[in-house]
């Protein structure tokens, strides 16, 4: 695949009309608002800015992990293993239940738009074996099929990240579009050579370091009217 193809699916893949439903989940944001976390503009950085880190701390490393891995040589024992071990380390059965909805629409909708046999394997996998569809792992092995670049697939998923929280900022009328995407920009500026720079780190380092957010996505569903339906 040329530099420039790959380049123009990297435009797609990150696209919010991407019909992966990550838009739809807030990830706790909404709670969190709810809780009286966000009052300011400053408190909106540093939620921006912790959901950050935590991306890189606890995401990363299984993101990594999974680019390593081969469905061809590597064994299921190890895929098992990743699974099972990103499962120990979630807190709430809905950022569970959302990460494997979105891995397997990710996985699916990958599939249409590559003709390799090895997507429709690794789906074969993953369903054959009744394996969890958890979507930093799944990310991990469909994004290196594609033949995207470890850094850009880190930057992808960081990214997508973010604009999925831009998005629910502004569902949410935290913020409007232009402020949004001034922290959007002041996110990705501030975090662009971290990710640049980052060496991969095994899954057994991953650490959690958001723990307010953690406290708020647990009492989502306690929130009497929601926008966001996790």
């Amino acid at each position: 695949m040329s530099s420039d193809h790959n380049l123009l699916l990297l435009f797609q893949l990150a696209d919010s009309a991407f019909p992966v439903g990550g838009f739809a989940y807030s990830y706790g944001l909404e709670s969190a608002a709810k809780q009286g976390f966000i009052k300011s503009e400053e408190d909106l950085r540093k939620y921006l800015i912790t959901f950050s880190q935590q991306l890189i701390s606890f995401d990363f490393p299984f993101v990594s992990d999974a680019f390593g891995l081969d469905a061809d040589k590597d064994s299921l024992a190890s895929l098992k293993k990743l699974l099972g071990n990103y499962d120990a380390m979630l807190m709430n059965p809905m950022i569970k239940k959302s990460s494997c909805v979105i891995g397997r629409n990710w996985i699916r909708i990958s599939k249409q738009l590559s003709d390799t046999i090895k997507l429709e394997e690794l789906d074969m996998i993953f369903s054959n074996k009744n394996l969890s569809y958890d979507f930093p792992i799944v990310y991990g092995m469909t994004i290196k099929i594609l033949n995207v670049s470890y850094h850009r697939a880190l930057y992808l998923y960081f990214y997508m990240a973010l604009r999925d929280q831009i998005s629910a900022l502004i569902r949410l009328g935290l913020a409007g579009p232009s402020r949004a995407h001034i922290e959007l920009r002041y996110i990705l500026e501030s975090f662009a050579e971290q990710i640049s720079l980052y060496v991969p780190v095994s899954h057994k380092h991953a650490y959690k370091s958001a723990y307010l957010l953690e406290i708020a996505q647990l009492s989502h569903d306690k929130v009497y009217s929601k926008l966001f339906q996790n």
